[in-house]
């Protein structure tokens, strides 16, 4: 024998030693019903071979991976997972779901036996559940075995194809029903089971709404149920739950579970940054469009986003009218326009102005305001004094003691609400938009202004000196009260 033949036949042995080693280590522990995992090996035009390192390769119905164009989805070198149905003289039958190829009664009875699960396909609806088909072999399914809760609309499940388990033949395989509910709960129990070791607070979740109700909605992770509530829908005040939709897809941060009630809590809003990290991209001055959300007595709530919040008083609602209530203004669920007045972002403030178009006086030049006398409507009335608005639209304040009333009188009925008077400014601050007003102020300068334009029209010498001489007396001692 040459040297090159001893090679071969020695690569031949190592082959063959390698190979019965490789077999040794096969396991052909298998039952029907068990659930394996395989290598496609070999495709003929009726069956898939596959390597499930066993002593024997087992066999699934090609049918199976085909679809109705005649197309295989599966090829040599696949993975797939199967379960056994039959093991007669060394052959073991496998199928990825009962149902999905050809049928019989033992097939159908081995699926109970062992809790392989079927795939069928809802016919029609039945007196208290729905005819099944199993690939021709018509079951039945009662309505209570179908899903975990109940399906509001059974007809929507028509001509839908499903996975169930047989839980009872009778008749000799003519009474044959199904329950999908128990796959359901085996299939919630194993999750279940995964997320106790695994779950805890604070997780991000993906997930699936599939449930709304006027306390929130309830969101599938996989065969569990989490409650995502009204408020943590979002942070916007005036969310709703239902602007949701089933089959909507949500992100959403876990905060509280409770394995025992199996009741897991969960927030989309708090899944993301909070509206008041961002705060700095707004600006005193700024113009936002905003959302009213709430209306209070004394003034409205403004969502400029969700989870940011201004308030609007009514003394900021208008430049030039009185506004007694917010819904003269504004009305609740429109959108205004409005100027950021002073953002407080260590306390989460804001306070506003609403943009109604109209000229605001506060950007008249503020001399022509104190020199000039203004008309003044009265608004309301108090004790200690009147608050005016004036012919403007500017708002200011008249203390008691610079009305023209008597003295001792009754200021709430010497000026009614809607009294017309005449006032001049005292101070006047333009930050705070606060004005000081005088009814007195503006007599005094009626008086001088009367006195200077008889002094005018009078000739230097005559009979008009003598009148002179006492407007000028009388000036001299409004002068003098005035301290000047």
């Amino acid at each position: 024998m040459s040297d090159s033949e001893k090679n071969e036949q020695t690569s031949q042995d190592e082959n063959f030693e390698q190979l019965f080693e490789q077999s040794q280590l096969k396991n052909d522990d298998f039952a029907i019903g068990d659930e394996v995992t395989g290598k496609i090996v070999f495709i003929t035009r009726d069956t898939i071979f596959v390597d499930i390192s066993g002593k024997s390769e087992a066999i699934i119905d090609k049918m199976e991976f085909t679809d109705n164009d005649g197309n295989c989805s599966a090829k040599t070198g696949d993975t797939i997972k199967a379960y056994i149905v039959a093991m007669r003289g060394g052959e073991i039958t496998m199928t990825t779901k009962i149902g999905n190829g050809p049928v019989s009664a033992e097939l159908l009875e081995n699926a109970r036996k062992f809790a392989i699960p079927v795939e069928g396909t809802v016919i029609t609806l039945t007196n208290g559940g729905y005819r099944v088909s199993i690939s021709g072999i018509e079951c039945f399914c009662p309505f209570s075995q179908f899903d975990i809760k109940p399906v509001p609309q059974p007809e929507t499940v028509v001509g839908n194809s499903f996975s169930f388990k047989v839980i009872q033949i009778t008749e000799r395989g003519r009474n044959i029903v199904l329950s999908r509910r128990a796959l359901l709960e085996e299939q919630q129990q194993q999750r279940e089971n995964e997320l106790r070791s695994v779950l805890k607070e604070g997780d991000i979740l993906s997930g699936t709404v599939v449930s709304i109700q006027k306390f929130g909605v309830f969101v599938d992770i996989g065969g569990i149920e989490m409650l995502v509530p009204r408020t943590e829908l979002s942070w916007s005040r005036s969310v709703d739950p239902s602007q949701f939709a089933t089959g909507q897809k949500l992100q959403a941060k876990v905060l509280s579970i409770d394995w025992d009630s199996k009741r897991i809590v969960a927030s989309v809003k708090q899944s993301g940054p909070e509206p008041w990290d961002g705060i700095s991209k707004y600006a005193e001055g700024q113009e936002v469009n905003g959302k009213i959300v709430n209306i209070i007595k004394n003034g409205a709530f403004v969502e400029i986003e969700p989870g940011i919040d201004g308030f609007l008083p009514v003394s900021r609602m208008s430049y030039t009218k009185r506004i007694n209530r917010p819904e003269d203004a504004v009305s609740l669920g429109s959108t205004v326009t409005v100027k950021l007045i002073d953002i407080d972002a260590s306390s989460r403030k804001i306070s506003l102005e609403l943009v109604t178009g109209e000229p605001d006086p506060w950007q008249t030049p503020l001399d022509s305001i104190r020199e000039a006398s203004h008309s003044g409507i009265v608004e309301s009335s108090r004790p200690n004094g009147i608050t005016l608005r004036l012919s403007n639209g500017m708002v200011g304040f008249m203390p008691r003691e610079e009305s023209a009333m008597a003295r001792g009188g009754d200021l709430q009925s010497a000026y009614p609400a809607g009294k017309e008077i005449k006032v001049a400014v005292r101070t006047i601050e333009k930050n705070g938009k606060k004005l000081i007003l005088s009814e007195l102020e503006a007599l005094r300068r009626e008086e001088r202004q009367d006195y200077e334009k008889f002094m005018n029209q009078q000739p230097a010498e005559g009979t008009g000196s003598a009148f002179g001489r006492l407007f000028k007396q009388k000036f001299d001692d409004m002068q003098k009260k005035e301290g000047k």
